[in-house]
């Protein structure tokens, strides 16, 4: 047998080296690159949970601002009541306040009233020169009169707003946008050691168009200081993946100020690390005239957890099997043919389990609630158990007030939009896991109610909760707002009553609330069992 001479031996070894470490290198760039995309998809997914925190927390304020359109005198203690049961819902939010308007000559009155709830309570102003708003010589005062918490928040009573020369601009930004307007990053409670940041809702009386109307008919401001790194860690948490370091910054008007970070201090070797060459900024959605940016780094940890030994294992073992090069290269490439295949085969399964998924799906895909199959499985399902337990079960169909017409005026996108705001409203005007909300069909909703006798403030609410969205509706003759109309149908079933029956007469009450003039919740046969035929 002939051997291969010394020099060409050491040659195919080399040449062999090459390509093996040529080969490592490959797999390890693709590797790379797999890391980095799954680090922005991991990041992304953390700035849209961020985002959906900081949408709900402006969701609340405007409730708070519903429960002062909705009523001509708000109490203290109805604020608080309603402001309380916000904030166990939203951990993060500092505080939350009503800041009324109120004229120089209505002052010394309204200090007066208020002290009777508080004996010490006095207009106050900022401390800082600099920043102190020339008060004597305004008409109008914007002082915090209903606060929740108040403990741990008692300085900030009775504090002027307006006196503050930053904030007053972000009173009237907000009095003439009618739109929520935020802060920037402020370390309001120095033990927090956090940022917070003030959100203003201007509440008017009646519903103005311009701005000189918006500055005639403004009542007050409700007021919100959310917590950023609570907000932050709210959000996170339910996408939650380790070994990346966040930096949340405000970058309005281009100046970068820090909101948060989880930088720890001895993180200078994960920083200038070899191993960690990239980072990825995502931009948030636009707020209240705010840009937040979240800038993320993965440490060394990350990426060790995702790296793998192969492309390493590629050279050594191309380097060590020389002899064997070619038919290495050989089955290497059949090796990732066959890979290659077998991963579009498994992800034509995927797909197909997927669209398979997706059609037997339970969720509304627009509205993202359940659809009607999902209600008429709940439907039989809370029916048979109202029969079995004795227990009253009622239903709520509930149609959107002249809908068509506003599909014709504003367009379907429009249209789709409009269903998942008025989706979104009925399903937090129910209060209790077991209540069922779906979409029926087109723009009509369906609620069930188990265990309940009282089905008329759910339904009362529903209607305020859509109204309170003010979605513009020019042709309706209703309303100039999206409205919805509501018909009720409550009863303790029995073996001999038919739930179709029982659909048909909450269909009916909903008639009649349309026959009557819509915006409104009717009952048909309240106290009927409808009877099977």
């Amino acid at each position: 047998m002939k051997t291969l001479p010394l020099p060409v031996l050491l040659f195919a070894t080399l040449v062999s080296a090459i390509i093996s470490i040529s080969i490592g290198m490959q797999f390890y760039t693709k590797e790379s690159r797999a890391i980095e995309v799954e680090f922005s998809q991991n990041v992304d997914d953390k700035a849209r949970s961020l985002e959906q925190e900081l949408m709900l927390n402006i969701e609340v304020l405007h409730a708070l601002k519903g429960v002062f359109i909705s009523s001509d005198s708000v109490s203290r203690q109805e604020f608080k009541q309603v402001a309380v049961s916000f904030m166990v819902r939203h951990r993060n939010i500092q505080a939350l306040a009503w800041i009324p308007k109120i004229s120089s000559s209505n002052r010394a009155a309204v200090e007066v009233s208020q002290q009777s709830f508080y004996p010490n309570f006095a207009f106050t102003e900022v401390a800082t020169d600099t920043k102190l708003t020339a008060v004597s010589h305004r008409d109008t005062y914007f002082p915090v009169m209903y606060l929740e918490p108040y403990k741990g928040n008692e300085s900030a009573l009775g504090f002027d707003v307006a006196s503050d020369s930053d904030l007053n601009q972000l009173l009237i930004r907000a009095r003439d946008k009618g739109g929520p307007i935020a802060s920037s990053g402020l370390e309001l409670v120095k033990a927090n050691n956090q940022k917070e940041v003030y959100f203003f809702l201007p509440v008017y009386q009646g519903e103005p168009f311009s701005v000189e109307q918006r500055q005639q008919q403004l009542m007050g401001f409700v007021g919100g200081i959310f917590r950023v790194e609570d907000m932050f860690y709210s959000a996170i948490q339910r996408t939650w993946v380790q070994g990346i370091y966040y930096t949340l910054e405000d970058i309005t008007n281009s100046q970068h100020q820090v909101l948060y970070q989880n930088l720890p201090a001895n993180s200078s070797h994960d920083l200038h690390s070899n191993e960690v060459t990239f980072s990825y900024q995502r931009p948030l959605t636009h707020f209240g005239e705010r840009e937040w940016q979240l800038h993320a780094m993965p440490r060394d940890s990350y990426i060790t957890e995702r790296r793998t030994a192969f492309p390493f294992l590629v050279g050594v073992f191309g380097i060590l099997a020389t002899l064997a090069m070619a038919t290495y290269i050989f089955y290497m490439e059949r090796y990732y043919h066959l890979v290659d295949d077998q991963v579009k085969e498994r992800t034509r399964d995927l797909n197909l389990a997927k669209k398979k998924l997706e059609t037997l799906s339970m969720t509304d895909s627009l509205t993202s609630i359940g659809n009607r199959r999902f209600f008429d499985e709940a439907f039989q399902r809370e029916w048979n158990l109202a029969v079995r337990n004795k227990t009253r079960l009622a239903l709520l169909m509930i149609d959107i007030d002249n809908f068509k017409s506003y599909n014709d005026t504003y367009g379907h996108l429009a249209g789709d939009k409009c269903l998942m705001e008025v989706a979104r409203a009925i399903a937090e005007a129910l209060h209790r896991p077991s209540d069922v909300v779906a979409r029926y069909g087109g723009e009509e909703f369906v609620v069930l109610l188990p265990y309940t006798r009282d089905c008329y403030s759910p339904a009362l609410r529903c209607c305020s909760y859509v109204e309170a969205l003010n979605i513009e509706h020019s042709s309706s003759p209703t309303s100039p707002y999206v409205t919805v109309s509501v018909g009720v149908a409550s009863m303790t079933p029995t073996e001999e009553d038919d739930m179709q029956q029982f659909a048909s007469v909450a269909d009916m009450a909903l008639y009649k609330a349309k026959e009557k003039g819509r915006n409104q919740v009717c009952f048909d046969a309240e106290d009927i069992k409808p009877k099977s035929v």
